[in-house]
């Protein structure tokens, strides 16, 4: 992929292009944006950029030897650097600082991407911290991080930051539609619960989660109308499905949203699932503005329990008693 193959950073695009012909090119970059909105794309396009043998108006040919190799990361002055076992460590900056104390092999410059920067443990983050501090010449290192907050200030303040933006409800329907996961009217609703992220709607799109979509609408109206015994055993059932919880928790935050801009009669053209809402308006009759907010805000605090490896039995328990008071406020029975 080259910068002309990029959708929906074009801002991020313009500002590299601008720097790939420089003679004194940045030593140290920061991109960071939502996980999901292409940096590392772009970073490795940057790098393809900078060592391109046939640059066409500042972006890569894609065709010379220095790009095949790239895009095949065989090239040996793009370096990748990730996590492993959920961390980078000092012995990877180690490594890094050795290999930067040469000359680049074949390019103009060598390129090292940390991808994921923010799991650099504090050994790793100073020693990386004192290689930018004085820079080995004809290196450029980028690092990519969802928030600069997450780094050491000291380092935030040794690059230059580049913050990539949400994408659009419709790029992320463009992509899922050119690359044919989806058709139309699926990757439209994909698109709006993915929040700007074509990571996001990829993993929707794996999680077969608009197949999910009919089953947990039908488990959330037989929660509305189960008697309590039964509602306690539709929260065990749930919590075996484990590996689909935080998936769930997404859609029922849509489709709350939903329920809550319909009730206010809000422009309708803001409800992202009609079909759900039209299945759901006898939650509607039952529910207060209030009581809708309550079980939206009791959503976030379960997802969080879940993500944390909380007791996922309590949290689904939680979750099952919180839908059935968001419909039954005046005889809550809980």
């Amino acid at each position: 992929m080259a910068f002309r193959d990029i959708i929906g950073q074009e801002r991020a695009v313009r500002a590299l292009k601008g720097v790939v012909n420089r003679e004194n090119i940045p030593h140290a970059f920061l991109f960071s944006g939502l996980p999901g909105v292409g940096k590392k794309t772009i970073a490795i396009d940057f790098a393809k950029a900078i060592n391109c043998m046939q640059r066409i108006e500042n972006d890569c040919c894609e065709k010379c030897s220095a790009c095949v190799r790239a895009n095949s990361r065989n090239y040996p002055d793009l370096l990748i650097i990730e996590p492993s076992e959920q961390f980078i460590g000092i012995d990877v900056v180690r490594s890094l600082e050795e290999e930067l104390s040469f000359p680049p092999l074949e390019g103009r410059r060598r390129v090292i991407i940390i991808d994921e920067a923010d799991k650099m443990t504090n050994e790793a983050s100073n020693a990386l911290l004192k290689t930018l501090e004085e820079p080995p010449e004809g290196n450029v290192i980028i690092l990519v991080a969802p928030e600069q907050a997450m780094l050491l200030p000291t380092i935030v303040s040794r690059t230059c930051h580049l913050r990539f933006q949400p994408l659009s409800d419709d790029v992320v329907e463009k992509i899922l539609i050119s690359r044919q996961f989806l058709d139309s009217n699926n990757a439209a609703l994909v698109a709006k619960i993915s929040t700007g992220s074509v990571e996001r709607a990829l993993k929707y799109v794996e999680s077969r989660l608009l197949d999910r979509r009919q089953a947990l609408r039908k488990r959330i109206l037989e929660i509305i109308s189960a008697a309590p015994g039964r509602m306690f055993e539709i929260a065990t059932e749930w919590a075996r499905e484990s590996e689909m919880l935080l998936d769930d928790i997404d859609l029922l935050k849509m489709w709350w949203r939903d329920l809550i801009i319909y009730q206010l009669g809000s422009n309708n053209n803001l409800v992202v699932d009609a079909e759900t809402i039209e299945a759901f308006k006898g939650i509607l009759g039952k529910s207060s503005y209030t009581g809708l907010m309550k079980t939206y805000q009791l959503f976030d605090s379960i997802y969080t329990d879940i993500s944390r490896r909380s007791n996922k039995k309590m949290a689904v328990e939680r979750l099952v008693i919180g839908l059935r008071e968001s419909v039954d406020e005046e005889d809550s029975w809980c």
